[in-house]
């Protein structure tokens, strides 16, 4: 239902900079799509949706970038304009609009030596299955809650909550890996 496509640059990279890798998520479903991007919390597993990017050196498959550990347990409280729809075909970059953030691990990724570059991505809508993100947090090792989308403070309460809620119910759970995009460095 849902695709998750990485794009990345055309040909070598120079050393010294990011490489710049989109990310398009796109409903290949034949109803309407409820989701949310990259929110506050997201990229290093404090609350769903988790995108979990990844940058391995090829060759000799060390992960030379991963996100960074919360500085702070605290994330900033979903809204209902952070869950949008996509209509059947429909894309979107979940990195992007409001609400949205970029995706840091790969941002700020810079190769301190020439080679081929693995980006990956994995989305987590928190599926029934029990995740396992590369995180070391709470939310990781138990079955995802509707409550794991809510943040860390300035949750609503009572009806506005309940509403909130039913919004995330209508968002599917799953996760969903990209297939990986290589990046040349010279």
């Amino acid at each position: 239902m849902i695709d998750l496509v990485l794009y990345g640059p055309s040909g070598p990279q120079p050393l010294g900079h990011p490489a710049t890798v989109r990310v398009r998520l796109r409903n290949a479903g034949d109803r309407d799509l409820w989701i949310a991007g990259v929110l506050d919390g997201s990229e290093n597993g404090l609350r769903l949706p988790r995108y979990r990017p990844t940058v391995t050196r090829l060759g000799d498959g060390v992960v030379v970038a991963s996100p960074a550990p919360a500085e702070d347990p605290l994330v900033a409280p979903l809204r209902p304009a952070d869950l949008r729809t996509l209509a059947p075909g429909e894309s979107w970059d979940p990195t992007s609009g409001p609400g949205c953030l970029p995706l840091m691990t790969f941002a700020h990724f810079i190769p301190r030596q020439p080679g081929r570059y693995r980006y990956a991505l994995t989305l987590d809508t928190g599926a029934d299955t029990e995740a396992d993100t590369g995180a070391d947090t709470d939310a990781d090792t138990a079955t995802a809650r509707p409550e794991d989308w809510l943040g860390g403070f300035g949750v609503p309460a009572g009806t506005a909550r309940e509403e909130l809620l039913a919004l995330v119910a209508r968002v599917p759970r799953t996760r969903v890996v990209a297939d990986p995009v290589e990046v040349d460095f010279h």
